[in-house]
């Protein structure tokens, strides 16, 4: 089976991408990671946490990309503020949560742009990976992105928080099932390929064993170039699913 195309930064294939709290006791990433990506949450104080991780990790690891989930929803005194704590770290790229349309995708690239103007980053250096399926909205004009700036590498899903945000705690597994978690994945991988980027899933940390083996394969068949997780056990299945 040809694998699916796949997210290139920073001179690395992404496959795997482990996410991780900018609280976390620890900063070392597993081998079996392509890429880290610190989660600070919405409070200031962790975006320095975030910072010092960002720093701490290019000690060890100098190799290996590092992102920084944020939040779209966060208003533009906020998002300028992380943005100044974070960008001087340089980390690179972005992982956007909660995009709505190529407008939330297009404010975040211009608020980005002066972000590194000011930290004297090179225009662009900061990519973008948009997460559309994990809210309504993002997945029914996932197509707006396409076109809106080339920060953008990545169109992606997150299945668990889309499960929540629609009240629905039974999915099926199953290959062909229609209820609207499962759809989402088919949105996501069409968003992605209009946009003419790598298609990114989000798997449910609770998943282990051969449910777990499954998904991974399932991603990868539907379309999934590269696949974001917060255990690091399910590392080695996310790329066995890649071989």
């Amino acid at each position: 089976m040809p694998l699916p195309p796949g997210l290139s930064l920073a001179g690395r294939l992404l496959r795997a991408i482990l996410v991780m709290p900018a609280h976390a006791g620890s900063t070392a990433c597993p081998a079996k990671a392509d890429a880290l990506a610190i989660l600070p949450g919405n409070v200031t104080e962790d975006w320095s946490l975030a910072a010092q991780m960002i720093l701490r990790h290019r000690q060890v690891r100098p190799e290996v990309p590092v992102l920084i989930v944020v939040d779209a929803g966060l208003d533009a005194d906020h998002l300028d503020a992380c943005f100044a704590i974070i960008l001087p770290a340089r980390p690179d790229g972005l992982i956007v949560t909660g995009v709505r349309n190529g407008v939330d995708l297009q404010r975040i690239d211009v608020m980005l742009s002066v972000a590194e103007a000011v930290a004297g980053l090179e225009h662009g250096a900061t990519a973008l990976l948009a997460i559309i399926g994990d809210n309504p909205a993002g997945l029914l004009d996932g197509g707006s992105l396409a076109g809106r700036t080339p920060r953008l590498k990545a169109i992606g899903r997150n299945a668990t928080v889309l499960a929540a945000a629609l009240g629905i705690y039974e999915l099926s597994p199953a290959p062909g099932a229609d209820n609207a978690v499962s759809l989402s994945g088919g949105l996501t991988v069409l968003a992605a390929a209009k946009a003419g980027v790598a298609a990114l899933d989000w798997i449910d940390p609770a998943l282990e064993g051969e449910e777990l083996s499954e998904a991974c394969a399932r991603a990868r068949a539907d379309g999934f170039g590269v696949l974001a997780t917060e255990n690091p056990e399910q590392l080695a299945a996310i790329a066995a699913a890649y071989r």
